[in-house]
Order: structure tokens, then sequence, then C-alpha cells
């Protein structure tokens, strides 16, 4: 097997540059396949035998692996089995959805430890979620500290742009905190100095579904979440657009056939009059937006007559944004996500206007994690934050 790029590609490194780098490539084959032997790894790497246990032996001593017993059942010298060890660190996320607080701690594999879901302090206000979110990660950094070390890295979902220079949550209009947006940060302030990763649930969805989900095998998507709000992660090349001041993707300000030019916000104000959100079929009045909505996909599906045209114009109304989105950007693929838009009967009627409109349609499928997408993305960026500060600490250690 060839030796890894990054040292196959220098030109006489220094011994320092050459054991950084070394020790990092060794971390990651431990976090890629572990529990793995030093024979393993230099097999997997194309390092020398030599090189790799003097890795090890380094990272022992950095307490980031630790010996994970002994490979039985073949001939000739026995070997150790290593894994990275459980208290090199962990990491915390947390969704602040506009319904509840979802939270999952996790060890450096991302394995949870801890899993829990909160209802908002009522009245919610942002004090009372400021006040919320630290006491939960308090605990969530306390439990974790028992077992696995300091916490490395907090992952923050949140229903609102977020800048990505500053990541400071950004109030808009017709989000769900339109008026007293509070920042994660400042909530979160001398409680850890773990990196704090502040990032728009949809964009994190996305993130999720990049990694974990049905976006794994397309070099770039859009996703679409349907849920109480509307909003589109966009990856292209692999990598997450948010725009220059993190509105990219906010889709709801999109003006559409439906609405007259110039109208505010066109894409969320037509889906919200075509009853799809705010469930204006008699029955569904003063259900709160998610449960109407699947109540009027479940009778759409049932053959209720008024609840398919409902569904129809939805579907057509966000088909067009997409069908604009293709024209511009021109994505791989586009998946339907969040607990509305993943829907089989939301599916058809996007689908049909999205060929109809776009001038190479792409397919259009449901996303593969659900709801649980933004915590998942929060969990992803934080473990990829996590494993990055691991790498650096080895090279430098």
């Amino acid at each position: 097997m060839e030796i890894r790029r990054e040292l196959a590609g220098a030109a006489l490194p220094s011994m320092a540059l050459v054991r950084e780098l070394t020790d990092q490539i060794v971390l990651d084959t431990v976090f890629e396949q572990a529990p793995v032997t030093r024979a393993e790894i230099a097999h997997r790497t194309g390092i020398s035998k030599t090189t790799v246990s003097e890795s090890v032996r380094r990272l022992e001593e950095l307490r980031l692996l630790r010996p994970a017993g002994e490979q039985r059942g073949r001939q000739g010298r026995v070997g150790t089995y290593y894994r990275v060890a459980a208290d090199a660190g962990f990491v915390v996320a947390v969704d602040l959805h506009p319904s509840e607080i979802r939270l999952c701690a996790a060890d450096l594999f991302g394995r949870p430890f801890l899993q829990s879901t909160h209802q908002p302090l009522r009245p919610r206000n942002p004090e009372h979620t400021a006040r919320q979110l630290r006491t939960l990660v308090a605990g969530a950094i306390e439990q974790g500290g028992v077992d696995h070390g300091r916490p490395l890295a907090v992952g923050i979902s949140v229903a609102n742009p977020v800048d990505p220079r500053t990541s400071a949550v950004i109030p808009l209009r017709n989000t769900p905190y339109p008026g007293g947006v509070f920042q994660p940060q400042d909530a979160l302030a001398g409680l850890t100095d773990a990196p704090l990763l502040v990032e728009n649930d949809v964009n994190l969805a996305a993130v999720a579904e990049r990694w974990h989900g049905a976006g794994r095998d397309a070099e770039s998507f859009a996703y679409v979440y349907i849920g109480a709000g509307l909003g589109m992660g966009l990856v292209v090349g692999d990598r997450l657009v948010q725009g220059a001041r993190g509105v990219a993707g906010e889709i709801g300000y999109l003006s559409v056939s439906s609405q007259p030019p110039g109208t505010p916000h066109g894409l969320a104000r037509a889906v919200a009059e075509a009853g799809f959100r705010t469930g204006q079929l008699p029955e569904a009045d003063g259900a709160d937006p998610v449960a109407a909505a699947r109540e009027v996909l479940r009778r759409a599906e049932d053959g209720d007559a008024e609840a398919g045209a409902v569904v129809a114009e939805e579907g057509r109304t966000i088909g067009e944004a997409i069908a604009t989105v293709c024209a511009v950007v021109d994505p791989e693929l586009v998946l339907l996500g969040g607990p509305v838009g993943s829907h089989p009967a939301l599916l058809r009627p996007v689908r049909e206007t999205v060929r109809a409109l776009a001038p190479l349609p792409p397919p259009v499928e449901p996303g593969a994690l659900g709801d649980t997408a933004p915590l998942r993305g929060a969990l992803a960026v934080a473990l990829r934050r996590a494993r990055a500060d691991l790498r650096t600490r080895a090279g430098t250690g």
C-alpha cells in the first residue's frame, strides 16, 4: 500500500515534521479501524512497522491511545490492539428546536453516552432558553467528565441564520425567533474552553445527510427542509455554502408565481396561504403547524379531495423554488427533509413540478435522517473539530 499523501508529497521534511505527520496518520487510522494492531496500521498506511511503533509509543505518552487487548488465534508474535483512550475527550451537541431542546453527548467515535429531550421553559423567551441551554450543557459536561475526560467541542443547532465569520445568530422576520435572538456564546460563556460551533439547523441537516445519509454519494446537492419553517442547505463541491452573511438557502424569501411581484417572503407566504403549515382545513384549526401538516398529508393519502388540493398546491410552490435553485447551481441531487418534507404525498407534486420547470431536472428524493438530522449534524461537526484538534495535539505533543 502506498504511503499517505502527506508524507509522499513532502520534499526533504524535517524529522519533527515527519513525526508530526506520522502521529496524525496513525491517530486517524486508529479512529477509522479501531481496535487495530501496529502491524495492521503499518500495512494500511505503508509506514514502516518501526516508525508506527514509535508513533504509538508517543501517542500513548500523550494519553491519546490505550492498549485494547491482545490479538489471538494466529501464529507468530502476539500483537496488541490499540484504540483511542476512553478519557481522551468527548463532544456535546444541542439542537435548539423550535418546540424542544435536544441534547446528545458522545465519545470520540460518535457513540452517545447521554441523550435527552427537554421541553422549553414557559413562557419561552431568549433569557429562559439561554439559562436552560447553559444548565443542560453544564450537566452533560459534568456527566461526561466522569469517564471521558474533558469536552473537546460543543455543536449548537439554531433555527436562524448564523454569520459564518462571527458565529452570531442573525434575527430575521419569518424565522422561529424573529424578535429576540440570544447568542449561545454568551449563554455558555465561562462554562468550557472547548470550541463552540454554532450553525443553522438546516445547514447542519445537510451536513448530516452528506456524511451519514442520502447525500453520501453526491458531490453537490440541495437539502430542502420543510417543517414548522422552510429552509435549504446547499452542498457544492463537498462544501457547505453559507453565503457572505449566513443567509444562503433562505428560500422562504424567494418570489414565486403564486404571489404578487415584490411580496416579502414570497415562498413562505405562499406556503402559509396554501393552508399547509397553519392547517386551514376546518378540523385542523388550532393544531401546531407540523401536526397540522401531517394531518393534511394523511388525509390526502386517504383520498380527501380538499387535502389533496392543498398538498398539490404546496408541492407546486416548493417545486418552483427548487427549479429556480437548479437553474442557478445545478445540484446533482435534491433531498426533501424535515418532519414534513419527506412525506410521500408531498414528494410526488414536488417531483412533477421540478421535472416540468428545471432545465435539467435532478433526482428529488427523501432525506434519510428525518427530524434528527440537525442534531446529528451538530454532533458530526463537533466530532470533526474534536478529532482535528487531537491530531494537532498529537503533532505538537
